[in-house]
């Protein structure tokens, strides 16, 4: 860690010794006489330095940074213009040394003017040229105040003298750790634009700018403080930025007030179900309560109707509805029916993932955990859920399938070889059937000769694992007798076979036994009581097709899905069911597009109010499953490889990680909302609405454990921010729920957004006392007309609990004044027990 230092000004080299622009030279030499020694210095001649006009400028890579900077959005017009240079001395090295002042007078000035004082400066010879009021000037004896140096030095240097050596060693090595700043002292005023130029402070340096000869004499101001007209500078560098309207970070934070989710109406919104459309029954007068994806903490209530026999009513015929293609299924004898085909009937959510076609049954005791397909089904406000979900996809359907091909292409090619094999394999099956199945013994050995050597026998038939032909090399086969050339000669009708009928006996049989068999037989291979057990069916299990086409299959597809599956199965070679998958949060959608389902009665949430909420379980489950369940329909209607049992939407708050399993392994008799990741825990979520966001909308929000009732002296503790407009933003506290914020004293912190280093003084009124000088206010501080700060002008009051280890003084040096107006990042803080009534 480190500790940020002050410094009123870093000369280094020559600039730090001379007097004036003059700088006297010396050497001294050691002289040793009669083995004495003794130094003696030569005086050398007296130099004259390079000054400011001498010089047209610096490296535009000198600046480092800009406050506030071009092109950002509109600064609050409490804080003071600056630029930071890398060259820790840049700002004094060419000034004509020290001065009767606290801190040396640099040689450059920073200076800021209105869009409506003064054009942007114009082109020049040789530099940029600013017509400027000499009113709207900063006074030029007060500059010695508001230029100084930074250093970020570490923890352990703690003694004043080490850390000045260690800023000259750094300003003498150009570290980046220590920094030249230059300040404008002009109040800004708010909602308007602004020039900010870096320019020569002499008369010698803006003459040189100007390619001009200086105006009196070289070593006096560029301008006269008070004086009138307009004056001609050099620009160095200079930028443009916008200040916002009136109110600071602190001023819009202070405005938010916590007002309870239930007593701003949020959280549930009242419906009409007098007749709900599911169902045909008689309209009666009723209405349900629903929620959203985000409610009152606490609100956990079961869905009530305000007719609790319409809501019985409604329950029942949704259920028989629903049941529909299952009980017309069983009807017709045909489970394999298509449900959407057989019965027109509204769509029973989470069916294809389970496999259940019809709506659970109720539960046999009360304590029992009601099916989470019930409560999806037959609550209202968990099928409108649902209805969210697959309402998102009919609207997206074709951006979506689009992102769906793209993850699909390799799943298609493997598919496309899989459907190749299984037809090979199919078609080979058949020719077995009919060409090898009928063949004895002698004949399939004979016809697999030419791939015996490739065919592999169990362990046993030698005592080793051998091959077909080995096998037979060491049978009392005779050699050659399984070839092909041997079989057309021994075949029934061939030539040794006519040749036999000739003989004296006239038979024309060659041998009752082939001699092939007749060798098997003598080996024990064959039986004669089962002909088609050992070696021939062996043989023919290492010819069937799957097997050989599956092995084949899993060799060229490397596709996890072929990991699962073995040669065994029923259908090895079957397509690969593969669902894509979407990272994109559900909730950012859902917030974008109808944020009254998703957090209702948000609408009418006014200005600047802090709400706390938590998220709802149950209705992010029933959202995921109905999108999850359309998706799926529209993956099927457009020939996607799936069995509709993937989960494509498994994430639905921007947390990290998926918010929800596959819903295919979701216990049945589990409740909706445990089949969370949090196991139906509800997190808490911090709903803000104010100007404060649209100002700053880089505002932060830490969630932080306290102690003993106050917050840490340091803590972080980052929360995840969803948008909803430019003034609204829900904070999730992702894995702190209700009881946790209690029982832990949880507090939440929103902090000004860090932009860098920043110095000016407090807006609004003064505090009561002012106890630090952090509580400085400009009205403490006091401007001129022209709206600068005047040095000699000491603020109205002191603080009352100043700094007990080196307290700064108001007008003592350059780093004092720095240490004054500095500006800590402002924080207000929550606490979580007081939001939650207790």
């Amino acid at each position: 860690m480190t500790t940020r230092w002050f410094f009123s000004s870093a000369q280094v080299g020559a600039s730090a010794k001379a007097r004036g622009r003059s700088l006297d030279t010396s050497v001294t030499f050691m002289r040793e006489m009669d083995g004495r020694r003794e130094p003696v210095t030569a005086v050398g001649p007296r130099l004259s330095l390079v000054g400011p006009g001498d010089v047209i400028g610096f490296d535009r890579a000198m600046v480092l940074r800009e406050e506030p900077p071009p092109g950002a959005a509109p600064a609050a017009e409490n804080i003071l213009a600056s630029i930071e240079f890398a060259h820790a001395d840049l700002p004094w090295l060419l000034s004509p040394g020290p001065a009767q002042t606290p801190s040396p007078q640099p040689w450059i000035v920073l200076v800021v003017l209105a869009e409506d004082e003064a054009e942007p400066p114009r082109e020049g010879n040789p530099l940029p040229v600013l017509t400027a009021p000499v009113a709207a000037l900063p006074p030029l004896a007060d500059r010695w105040a508001w230029a100084h140096v930074e250093a970020r030095l570490d923890d352990r240097v703690t003694r004043i003298d080490d850390a000045r050596s260690l800023v000259a060693l750094g300003a003498r090595q150009h570290s980046a750790e220590v920094i030249a700043r230059l300040l404008c002292p002009r109040k800004l005023k708010p909602d308007r634009g602004w020039i900010a130029a870096v320019v020569p402070a002499t008369e010698a340096g803006r003459a040189a700018g100007l390619n001009t000869a200086p105006v009196g004499s070289p070593t006096a101001d560029a301008w006269r403080a008070g004086g009138g007209g307009a004056v001609e500078l050099p620009v160095y560098h200079w930028w443009r930025f916008r200040t916002g309207k009136e109110g600071t970070f602190e001023e819009l934070a202070r405005r938010l007030d916590f007002r309870p989710a239930a007593e701003a109406g949020l959280g549930t919104r009242t419906v009409d179900v007098s007749r709900p459309g599911l169902v045909e029954q008689e309209s009666r007068p009723a209405t349900v309560t629903l929620d959203g994806a985000l409610r009152v903490p606490g609100a956990t209530a079961a869905e009530v109707w305000s007719d609790t026999a319409a809501q019985e009513s409604f329950k029942a015929s949704a259920r028989i509805r629903l049941d529909d293609p299952a009980r017309r299924r069983a009807e017709i004898g045909d489970p394999e029916a298509d449900p959407d085909t057989i019965a027109v009937a509204p769509p029973l959510y989470g069916s294809d993932h389970t496999g259940q076609q019809t709506v659970p049954l109720d539960r046999e005791r009360p304590e029992e955990p009601e099916s989470w397909m019930t409560t999806l089904n037959l609550e209202v406000r968990r099928r409108v859920a649902a209805a969210l979900g697959a309402r998102y996809v009919q609207l997206e359907q074709e951006f979506l399938m689009a992102r769906a091909w793209e993850q699909v292409g390799e799943i298609r090619q493997a598919n496309r070889l899989l459907a190749v094999a299984e037809l090979a394999a199919a078609t080979a099956e058949q020719a077995q059937r009919k060409h090898l199945d009928p063949l004895n013994a002698a004949d399939l050995v004979v016809a697999m000769a030419p791939a015996s050597t490739r065919m592999r026998l169990s362990a046993g038939r030698l005592d080793t694992s051998a091959t077909l032909a080995t096998l037979l090399a060491a049978s009392p086969v005779p050699t050659g007798a399984a070839s092909s050339s041997f079989a057309r000669l021994t075949r029934r009708g061939g030539a040794l076979a006519r040749r036999a009928a000739r003989g004296p006996n006239g038979t024309g049989n060659v041998s009752a036994v082939p001699v092939i068999t007749q060798g098997l037989l003598e080996m024990g291979v064959v039986s004669e009581e089962a002909p088609d057990a050992g070696l021939p069916g062996e043989v023919r299990a290492l010819i069937t097709p799957f097997p050989l086409q599956w092995r084949r299959m899993v060799d060229r597809i490397p596709i996890e899905a072929m990991a699962g599956r073995s040669e065994t199965e029923a259908r090895p070679l079957r397509p690969i069911m593969a669902h894509p998958t979407f990272s994109v949060p559900i909730a950012t959608e859902l917030l974008a597009r109808w944020p009254e389902w998703a957090v209702p009665g948000i609408g009418a949430l006014p200005m600047d109010t802090v709400t706390l909420l938590e998220t709802n379980p149950e209705f992010v489950a029933a959202l995921l499953v109905g999108l999850n369940h359309e998706f799926n329909r529209e993956l099927l209607w457009r020939e996607f490889p799936t069995d509709q049992r993937g989960t494509s939407f498994a994430r639905f708050w921007p947390s990290a990680g998926a918010d929800v399993d596959e819903i295919a392994r979701w216990p049945l008799d589990a409740p909706l909302g445990d089949q969370l990741r949090a196991g139906g825990e509800s997190s808490l979520a911090l709903l803000v609405r104010g100007e404060l966001l649209r100002r700053f909308p880089g505002t932060a929000l830490l969630a932080v454990r306290g102690e003993g009732g106050k917050l840490p002296a340091t803590f972080g503790g980052a929360t995840t921010a969803i948008a909803l407009d430019e003034s609204t933003v829900l904070y999730l506290l992702d894995g702190v729920d209700r009881q946790q914020a209690l029982d832990e004293d949880w507090f939440f912190v929103f902090r000004e957004p860090m932009r860098g280093t920043q110095f000016g003084f407090d807006s609004g009124e003064p505090a009561p006392t002012l106890e630090t000088w952090a509580d400085l206010t400009w009205e403490d501080v006091g401007v001129d007309a022209s709206g600068f700060i005047r040095v000699a002008r000491r603020p109205t009051r002191t603080p009352s609990r100043p700094s007990p280890d080196d307290p700064p003084a108001w007008g003592r040096d350059a780093a004092d004044m720095a240490r004054i107006a500095f500006q800590q990042p402002f924080q207000m803080a929550f606490r979580a027990a007081a939001m939650l009534g207790d």
